[in-house]
């Protein structure tokens, strides 16, 4: 019988077909000819990065959106956002979501991915078979740099035209006159003290069944109060844009008092505040990235770098967590997952405080020194994974604590 042979970057290691092979047991390991293995073992972690970070960003894109949604409908007047609006400032923010939740969900993929090799013993066997740590690195640059091209599609393209998009929808909303917003069968109080309804909206929402509008003028507190058949928009010769009630009656008189006025009327109008579409163009982040490279202003210089950081974050942040993925099965699969996190949002915040800085007119070194510290940081942990290994050992951990203070 002719032996199998086991292909590794650092040589080939010979075995007997009597020997019971690791394929039996760790799937990804089995004997294969020469030059394949190292294909199979990337397609299996890279399979394994993929759906730990799939999992991950399906975990904390509903977190995330939900919380943004709650925050605005919060500080919104009720009856103010309809389900429509409401879909499209979902739509149009979910990529600058996308931006930090990716690389975030990268970073968890791969310690969660290696993590599991390693409580699995999975991460024994090829460290047996002569994989090193610095070629899991490499077998995790795949995912990472894939990872880091959709940030930067994200934040350099898609991001920016889906602010444009969110300004749009915020500008034809302010456009709105007040009695278009109105819902029917519900009271809405509208600014100036004025409380509409109508039972129901008929040929398109451009006439009302059964209007009924209450004023209170806080000068003379007087109460009016008008009610109508129906009504209906109109615009004039000149633009002016009214709402025009039909068959109804006017009170007009002070709470408390029998002295009211009544007006009975077959026409009576509404002149209504007129509003224009003004769409703000001046935001940052609906800037593209090509106005952005030709500015020199402070706060479009700060927005330029902050986009081309995502991606290189995304990157850097798997550089770390292939070697802070290292646990033992004692400790457990989420061991680093705790001390990774903050990790992860201390970058995270000084990479915001750089673009803080550079708004105020720092140098844009501000930024990238924080990507080369992590960067380096980084490296250290895979380039002197040993020393790393002796300076955490020489820590006192929890258990010994509670043992000494038996």
């Amino acid at each position: 019988m002719q032996p199998y042979i086991m292909y590794s970057d650092l040589g080939v290691k010979w075995g007997s077909p009597h020997w019971p092979s690791l394929g039996q047991y760790y799937k990804p390991f089995q004997y294969v000819a020469t030059g394949q293995t190292s294909l199979i073992i990337y397609r299996y972690l890279a399979k394994e990065i993929f759906f730990s970070t799939f999992a991950v960003a399906l975990v904390l894109v509903p977190i995330i959106v939900s919380g943004r949604l709650i925050n605005s409908l919060a500080r919104a007047n009720p009856g103010e956002m309809d389900f429509i609006f409401i879909m499209q400032l979902i739509a149009f923010r979910l990529p600058s979501m996308l931006m930090l939740i990716l690389p975030l969900a990268l970073f968890l993929g791969v310690l969660l991915a290696y993590g599991k090799l390693y409580l699995d013993s999975e991460m024994s066997v090829l460290r047996a078979s002569g994989v090193s740590g610095r070629q899991l690195v490499l077998f995790a640059l795949g995912p990472a740099i894939g990872g880091a091209l959709i940030v930067a599609s994200i934040s350099l393209y898609v991001s920016p035209v889906a602010f444009k998009y969110l300004e749009i929808s915020y500008a034809q909303k302010d456009a709105l006159n007040e009695f278009d917003t109105l819902t029917e069968g519900r009271f809405k109080k509208l600014p100036g003290g004025r409380t509409v309804y109508t039972s129901k909206f008929l040929d398109n929402r451009r006439k009302m069944d059964k209007v009924f509008i209450a004023e209170l003028d806080k000068g003379t507190g007087k109460l009016q109060i008008t009610y109508a058949k129906s009504g209906f928009t109109h615009t004039n010769a000149a633009g002016k844009r009214y709402l025009i009630l039909e068959e109804g009656y006017r009170y007009t008189g002070i709470p408390g008092t029998a002295d009211y006025d009544q007006l009975q009327y077959r026409q009576y109008g509404y002149l209504l505040p007129e509003r224009k579409l003004v769409i703000d163009t001046r935001e940052p982040y609906a800037k593209t990235t090509g106005f952005l490279f030709t500015s020199r202003e402070d706060i479009y210089i700060a927005e330029l770098n902050w986009r081309l950081s995502l991606p290189l974050l995304a990157f850097i942040v798997v550089l770390m967590a292939v070697p802070l993925s290292r646990t033992s099965p004692r400790q457990g699969r989420y061991a680093q997952l705790i001390p990774s996190i903050l990790l992860y949002l201390f970058y995270l915040s000084l990479l915001m405080s750089a673009r803080d800085k550079i708004e105020e007119g720092a140098p844009v070194i501000v930024m990238w020194a924080v990507h080369l510290a992590f960067l380096l940081y980084g490296l250290s942990l895979i380039f002197f994974e040993q020393l790393w290994s002796n300076l955490w050992n020489s820590l006192p951990s929890l258990t010994r604590f509670k043992k000494g203070a038996k």
